[in-house]
């Protein structure tokens, strides 16, 4: 069972007080281009149109043309039927198709409301008399004599919504756990380790890469198929009410939620609503349900009061107070090859060597650790799971040379993370280098973050590179907490980091080793820093001899099809 055209129009027969209509269609298309077979499931469900966007369009794949503030992905629906995709979600039919459509060769089936202030919809084909799908009408086999479909939802509707609607429909018709995985900050990484564990004993499916929003959620679900036992999806908000509605689609029988931090202020406005829509997931669940809480985190600890589920807790010091607590001792940094920790639960302990640079990410296995005990996974899986080397991790380790280090830790940036990002730092060999750029989205919060992070920078780093207005602050704060002022640069762009560094490695005829951390948000383009420092060795030369360690997995959208999801 997969995802496919047919399931559109079940989906639409469903919620429709009349059915789903549909044309008796004649089919036009070119002989060599039909399929005797039923509706082929869909490779991919993508708002990339392009076979190296993300999620990439693959053959077989169903387009959705989201319209963005500056681009519209009508304009590439073409594109994406070049490049493999047998439908397009669209809500008008794009005019460089409109001679297609009239000879035939692209098929247009109509979602439209049965009255115009009704929800319902009905499922109708252009152009020919109409027939009930399903119904002794137009059979699923008949569906697949058209390579290309366009699906035309009512505008007023939009295609972000439809494939929501679509997302949770899905969802619920497959039927089974979803652990979903929310907070401020560390979802990626926990909702890695997650997939990690219960891939050991399910059949698992896991976000891939970061499609944790109003897209990427319902997209992560569309993957759903019978062959899958559990799903770990990870849910990311940038906007009071968006947990509400994602909660609804989701429908998670576990929730995790990681850390109430400083995120989206300029949206969310101030902590404690921040606490509340993050909060809103654990409200969502049901008495059969399981929350995973942080008990680190007293705003996350204060949500086990707004859901009648099973809470479970975990965190990095014993509670007795609690009932069902995971926690770590005996924690130690290994440097960039990870940390080590004894992991406890339900009386029993064992050691493990998680590898992910950073005391900070013993939280993240801890909260995977929990949900995994929560969903009956045993140790062996759990440690398994954990231990394993990831295949994308959020933070890159790059030898460039044998005097060079580079931390690239440029995937995201909030005041938490900088401050677990230099604590690493602080852990790492040779002269340590701190490149630094804007947290975006703060809000008023703004400045103070700024502040509160630059001086943190002093006993952590030798050298601190502030990039971009924002950083300026960092800057100041550094040297007023008592970095010398030669150590100290700030630059306007991630492209001129390395610049800043050579000019202080000539200025203090700097030798040895150096360790470089690249920090900072997306809209930073922080990794064009580390890619100088990777591409240079330490007297300035361009080197090939680049190893890189670990591989993260990024910000992938990448398409041309709609704004970047933030």
């Amino acid at each position: 069972m997969r995802f496919s055209l047919a399931h559109i129009l079940e989906w639409a027969t469903e919620t429709s007080t009349r059915g789903a209509l549909i044309n008796h269609v004649h089919d036009r298309a070119p002989v060599g281009q039909r399929s005797q077979a039923g509706p082929q499931p869909f490779s991919t469900v993508t708002m990339s149109s392009r076979a190296d966007g993300w999620p990439p369009m693959l053959p077989g794949g169903l387009f959705v043309a989201v319209r963005g503030a500056v681009r519209d992905g009508h304009v590439f629906v073409a594109d994406a039927f070049g490049n493999g995709a047998i439908a397009a979600l669209v809500d008008h039919i794009p005019t460089h198709l409109e001679n297609d459509v009239a000879a035939g060769t692209v098929q247009v089936i109509r979602l439209v409301h049965d009255q115009p202030d009704a929800q319902s919809l009905r499922g109708r084909v252009v152009g020919a008399p109409v027939g009930a799908y399903g119904q002794g009408g137009m059979g699923a086999d008949r569906l697949a004599s058209h390579p290309k479909t366009l699906v035309l939802v009512d505008p007023t509707v939009g295609t972000m919504a439809t494939l929501q609607q679509l997302g949770g429909w899905w969802r619920r018709r497959w039927g089974r756990p979803v652990v979903a995985i929310a907070g401020s900050v560390g979802k990626t990484t926990t909702k890695d380790l997650v997939a990690a564990i219960l891939s050991r004993q399910y059949r698992t499916l896991g976000t891939a890469g970061n499609l944790n929003n109003e897209l990427g959620l319902p997209i992560t679900l569309l993957g759903l198929h019978g062959d899958h036992d559990i799903a770990a999806v990870e849910i990311g908000i940038s906007a009071r009410g968006e947990m509400e509605a994602f909660a609804a689609i989701a429908a998670p029988d576990v929730a995790i939620v990681t850390r109430i931090e400083a995120e989206h202020l300029e949206f969310l406005r101030d902590i404690e609503t921040v606490a509340h829509e993050e909060g809103t997931i654990i409200a969502a669940l049901t008495a059969s349900g399981t929350a995973v809480l942080n008990a680190d985190d007293p705003r996350v600890l204060a949500m086990a009061h707004r859901t009648t589920a099973r809470v479970v807790t975990y965190g990095t010091v014993a509670r007795d107070d609690l009932r069902t607590h995971t926690f770590s001792t005996d924690v130690r940094s290994l440097g960039v090859d990870g940390v080590e920790f004894r992991l406890w639960h339900d009386g029993h302990s064992e050691l493990v060597q998680l590898p992910l640079a950073g005391r900070h990410f013993v939280s993240n296995a801890l909260a995977a650790a929990a949900a995994g005990f929560a969903v009956g996974c045993s140790w062996t899986t759990v440690l398994s799971g954990l231990q394993d080397k990831p295949t994308a991790p959020r933070v890159r380790v790059i030898r460039p040379s044998s005097g060079m280090l580079v931390i690239d830790d440029s995937y995201n940036a909030s005041p938490a993370s900088c401050f677990a990002a230099l604590d690493l730092l602080a852990d790492s060999p040779g002269t340590r280098v701190a490149v630094l750029g804007d947290m975006l989205e703060l809000g008023d919060f703004a400045t103070e973050a700024h502040a509160t992070v630059g001086a943190y920078v002093p006993s952590r780093a030798d050298v601190l590179i502030a990039v971009g207005d924002a950083s300026r602050v960092i800057a100041d704060s550094a040297t007023a907490g008592g970095m010398p002022s030669p150590h100290v640069f700030w630059v306007p762009r991630a492209a001129d980091a390395f610049d800043a560094f050579e000019t202080w490695q000539r200025a203090t005829r700097a030798v040895g080793r150096f360790t470089v951390l690249v920090k900072g948000s997306r809209g930073m383009r922080m990794e064009l820093a580390s890619q100088n420092f990777a591409a240079t060795d330490v007297s300035g030369h361009q080197t090939d001899d680049q190893s890189i360690e670990t591989a993260t997995s990024g910000n992938q959208f990448n398409d041309p099809v709609g704004d970047p999801p933030v």
